[in-house]
């Protein structure tokens, strides 16, 4: 059995899916799956994956959700791998790394993965993909008092208290399953994107997918955490790179770490938003 792998195109989308549904993950419907190769921020290159062909019959896929983002002042490219599967009848033939490495293969593109699996990290690294976080920190109430912070959650009122790029980052994310949540001081806001999941010994975790103001969100992580969280059970959770200097909280192995290849953007500037995370609303490992 030969396949040829080329790129994904709109009419593969069912038969992927539906490959997807009922090979890699049945938990997941064939429509749950679909959310992967439709968001609506894609623009004029939708980049939808790779796809392993074999006499018309889709054998393998390599998922990607793409997106343009703008860091320091430049539009930078973005290629959030996802669903990988292969058929095992064709599997051992390299058509897995093949597919990385065709992905991976253009300099201008920054490429991630966050929710790998763990048995497929050493081989990862062999792909030319570096590691990109391997620890989270956590964050409880204490009873910490606090003022000049405030806490919004309303939709209305984040958008229209938000700039220009934020409303942007908002609006694509707005029908998903994530939390925005507006930090607001005196002097400055911050705009935070959340997934809330139950995790070890039934902790509630609120893990932070995005933040538009690493200073304001590292300067008042605490305060935040006082601010949002319900109870002390729960625990507000991020990547340690989210944060731009020692700001405490408890250090956390993250099982799988993420990976990443970029010639262009630091690990510091790559977050978690248009990702399949957020459009199959995944618990973060």
């Amino acid at each position: 059995m030969t396949a040829i792998l080329r790129p994904m195109k709109a009419a593969d989308i069912d038969a992927v899916c539906t490959l997807l549904h009922e090979n890699m993950n049945p938990n997941f419907t064939a429509r749950r799956w679909r959310a992967l190769f439709t968001p609506t921020w894609c623009g004029e290159k939708h980049d939808m994956g790779i796809v392993a062909e074999d006499n018309g019959r889709i054998v393998g896929v390599h998922g990607h959700v793409c997106s343009y983002r703008v860091i320091d002042g430049h539009r930078e490219r973005f290629r959030n791998f996802s669903s990988w599967y292969i058929l095992k009848d064709y599997r051992r033939q390299g058509l897995g790394s093949a597919m990385v490495e065709m992905a991976s293969a253009d300099p201008e593109v920054t490429c991630t993965v966050f929710s790998l699996s763990p048995k497929q990290t050493a081989f990862f690294k062999t792909l030319g993909m570096s590691v990109l976080e391997e620890e989270r920190l956590l964050w409880r109430r204490t009873g910490k008092e606090y003022d000049n912070l405030e806490l919004v959650s309303d939709p209305a009122k984040i958008r229209q208290c938000c700039d220009q790029g934020d409303i942007r980052v908002f609006d694509d994310h707005h029908e998903l399953p994530v939390i925005p949540v507006l930090v607001m001081t005196r002097c400055t806001q911050c705009l935070l994107f959340l997934s809330r999941a139950v995790k070890h010994g039934g902790v509630v975790y609120y893990d932070v997918l995005y933040r538009s103001n690493p200073t304001l969100f590292t300067d008042r992580i605490q305060d935040i955490a006082e601010a949002l969280l319900p109870d002390d059970e729960c625990v507000l959770a991020a990547d340690r790179r989210f944060t731009n200097h020692d700001a405490g909280g408890e250090v956390e192995i993250i099982k799988s770490p993420r990976f990443f290849k970029s010639a262009r953007v630091q690990p510091k500037d790559i977050d978690l938003a248009y990702s399949e995370i957020s459009l199959l609303g995944l618990k973060l490992d």
